[in-house]
């Protein structure tokens, strides 16, 4: 089995927040957060076109060159301040994160 290069977050808007709001959170200032991470070869965010109450309100699927580069992402600075970004417009704790192998 090939080992994980793309990361995968599934995010749910936090309360209070509307979708506008997280869009233009999740887009903007976040999307260029992301271009801190070192190793990182394509950036999808991918908006639900349709949230259902209570269902996420975006998928963020991260790829990397590598395994050993996604790993040392995932464990830097640049991601620590993500997730700190990431709780000010969604409910971090909710969100489902996941390491993903390419076929």
């Amino acid at each position: 089995m090939n080992e994980p290069t793309v990361y995968c977050v599934i995010l749910y808007r936090k309360d209070g927040v509307s979708r506008e709001q997280f869009l233009e959170a999740w887009l903007g200032e976040h999307r260029r957060l992301i271009g801190d991470l070192s190793g990182l070869t394509d950036v999808r965010l991918l908006p639900v076109a349709e949230p259902a109450d209570g269902g996420p309100d975006g998928v963020g699927l991260l790829r990397f060159a590598s395994a050993a580069q996604l790993t040392a992402a995932l464990q830097s600075e640049p991601a620590l301040t993500l997730r700190r970004h990431t709780a000010t417009f969604s409910k971090s704790d909710a969100a489902v994160r996941l390491l993903l192998t390419e076929p």
